[in-house]
């Protein structure tokens, strides 16, 4: 019988892919999926443990996981995609994918080291670095990509990491759950706030369509 660290390691294994999934691909509708994809396997790995202990408060977690940052947030997303009416690309993304793409898997390794070396003896529990690399490659996609929507995505991603590490570590801490909504609530605002200053997310059509010939 599969126990529950396993259960743990394998989502947090299919987390983990689809954060190197996001520093592969540089149209933003796949992007978006796989933002999407990757809250639904934290939703799910919250209902797990709200299931084996009994936990209401990571049941909740988990709806709004998947209400927040795998529903509504990519339905807005979506929404400014098809308002373009184009398919949307980072401009002259295509050559700097590979290279996002091998940073990605340097940085996961070289982030992996680092936590077995400095707080592996802090958090013992199977898998625990998992969060800190998920939270690295998030910086990653922060500090990287110039599109908006992406940037919005990195920060869906750095979210994600909190709220994985807390559920690992901190999920009988008082604030935990009043910490996630904070973070779900600033997130909704956030992509609020940023897509009705910044609208034009891609460049000029001309410039997507020369890269979709280049790329």
């Amino acid at each position: 019988m599969v126990s529950t660290s396993e259960i743990v390691a394998l989502l947090g294994i299919g987390i983990l892919l689809t954060a190197l999934y996001l520093q592969s691909e540089s149209f933003v509708s796949p992007l978006i999926s796989g933002i999407a994809i990757q809250s639904l396997l934290l939703a799910a790995l919250l209902g797990w443990l709200a299931w084996v202990e009994g936990n209401v408060d990571l049941l909740l977690l988990a709806a709004l996981a998947v209400g927040v940052r795998a529903i509504f947030i990519p339905f807005v997303l979506r929404f400014q995609i098809r308002a373009f009416r184009w398919r949307v690309r980072e401009v002259r993304a295509a050559h700097r994918v590979t290279g996002h793409a091998l940073a990605a898997v340097a940085l996961a390794i070289v982030a992996w080291f680092v936590f077995q070396q400095t707080l592996a003896g802090i958090f013992p529990q199977p898998g625990a670095a998992l969060p800190f690399v998920l939270l690295v490659e998030g910086l990653l996609v922060l500090a990287t990509r110039r599109n908006t929507l992406v940037q919005v995505i990195g920060y869906l991603e750095e979210e994600n990491a909190v709220v994985y590490a807390g559920a690992l570590f901190a999920r009988n801490f008082p604030l935990f759950v009043e910490v996630v909504v904070f973070l779900d609530v600033l997130g909704v605002v956030l992509v609020g706030v940023i897509l009705s200053i910044q609208r034009d997310v891609t460049g000029s059509p001309e410039e997507a369509g020369l890269e979709e010939l280049t790329g």
